[in-house]
């Protein structure tokens, strides 16, 4: 019961949004009984971090609109899924000591979680967006990958219940500022090792992007943060496994990017055309999505636009 419905956590709340979604359609003609219900009990199983984004008073740009991702994930391996939530921050900044991490809780099988962060070494701060976890090393631990508004961190599970920061060891060090969002683990060669993809939203400067006072940026004549038309779009990237602990770009000849950018946010990973080889769709903003099929050479087509899902 409780063992069961945090271990099918993540798939009960997708299929009860699916259910709730088609329940609030269907509501003008006679709303039917569910047969279920949920209740809020993230006080009692002490799942109690602050989720800090955004703006002390307004918002001047789209990155204090977003944020924050959370993943399930069973990092100790003793069969309970414990909750990874991803933290963010502010342009004001925080008093040193006092900043908003991310949180790592282990599940204790009772219902309830507890705070590990610290121990684990998972105590980062940042504008955080997003997560997702694989075994990227094949040593049998899940290790986690966050995105964030400047650096995204890869940390490999040292399976003794800490991690380890080894974003530098693995070639993933940005040599620019980039704002990642989503991301999945992927064998998209089939070779056996955990591939990575990151999806990227805008190339924001914040030293010369657009404010709403600025007077360029309206809604329905409200001012508003401006983007993201009119701000240069992210590229998405691809990372292969080498095998040997590190990570290769192939974005472009991949075949993952456009010229521009596609302001990309999430991202997921399946094989729709059942060939055999994992496909990828990704979300944008303000222009159409990505339907990436796998070309079985390393390459990808997108082919969202005929296939009429863009």
């Amino acid at each position: 019961m409780v063992r069961s419905s945090f271990r099918g956590g993540a798939w009960l709340i997708a299929a009860g949004t699916a259910v709730l979604i088609h329940a609030v359609a269907a509501s003008e003609e006679a709303p039917a009984p569910l047969g279920f219900s949920f209740h809020e009990v993230s006080k009692q199983a002490g799942l109690d971090a602050v989720t800090v984004f955004g703006g002390q008073d307004v918002n001047r740009y789209l990155l204090e609109t977003t944020g924050c991702g959370a993943a399930f994930v069973d990092y100790d391996d003793d069969g309970w899924l414990d909750v990874f939530l991803v933290n963010g921050t502010t342009l004001e900044g925080f008093p040193r000591g006092q900043e908003p991490i991310n949180h790592l809780y282990r599940n204790r099988g009772d219902g309830t979680f507890e705070d590990v962060t610290r121990k684990a070494g998972l105590a980062a701060s940042g504008w955080g967006q997003g997560v997702c976890a694989g075994d990227y090393d094949n040593d049998g631990h899940v290790d986690l990958f966050v995105t964030y508004y400047g650096q995204n961190h890869l940390y490999r599970n040292r399976g003794d219940g800490t991690f380890e920061d080894v974003t530098a060891k693995a070639g993933l060090l940005d040599k620019r500022v980039r704002w990642g969002t989503g991301c999945a683990f992927l064998d998209y060669d089939r070779d056996g090792k955990l591939d990575l993809f990151v999806a990227n939203y805008i190339d924001l400067d914040l030293a010369t992007a657009p404010t709403p006072d600025s007077g360029l940026c309206r809604y329905k004549g409200v001012k508003v943060a401006c983007g993201p038309p009119g701000l240069p779009g992210g590229k998405n990237a691809l990372y292969h496994n080498r095998g040997d602990g590190t990570f290769e770009d192939v974005s472009d000849k991949a075949g993952i990017t456009r010229k521009s950018g596609t302001y990309g946010l999430g991202v997921s990973t399946l094989d729709f055309d059942d060939d055999g080889w994992v496909d990828l769709y990704v979300a944008n903003d303000s222009n159409p999505s990505a339907l990436y099929r796998n070309n079985h050479d390393g390459t990808f087509t997108d082919i969202a636009v005929p296939a009429g899902c863009a």
